[in-house]
């Protein structure tokens, strides 16, 4: 009996903390949506964190690839890559986590061409 009430506690806050996750990350559906992974969670219990953690890194680096095709390359001037991304992060487009952490290299790369024109002066 404790064992049940124990998987479905453990299986109620995986499938928690996926769904937060997911949404922090602003994935609306990789190859499985958030239902999906709560019913994964609902019947792997807490190995479906296990699962879910081998996913993640995958699910970033294409929701990163997305947001830089979205916001252009460096054919692009900075500021016209800046709002866009600050537009899709105020659309809802963009997770938090996706958002600072394309901003922190946008602005690296802000602070390295700035280098560059001071350097030619």
């Amino acid at each position: 009996m404790w064992i049940f009430v124990w998987w479905s506690l453990g299986a109620l806050l995986s499938a928690l903390g996926i769904v937060i996750d997911m949404g922090r990350l602003g994935v609306s559906r990789d190859s499985a949506s958030a239902r999906i992974w709560t019913g994964a969670a609902i019947v792997l219990g807490p190995l479906a964190v296990v699962a879910y953690l081998f996913k993640r890194p995958a699910m970033r680096r294409k929701l990163m690839d997305a947001v830089w095709r979205l916001v252009g390359n460096v054919s692009h001037p900075a500021s016209v890559r800046l709002a866009r991304l600050e537009a899709l992060y105020r659309m809802g487009l963009v997770g938090p986590s996706i958002y600072r952490s394309c901003l922190r290299e946008l602005q690296q790369a802000l602070g390295l061409n700035r280098s560059k024109e001071e350097q030619s002066k």
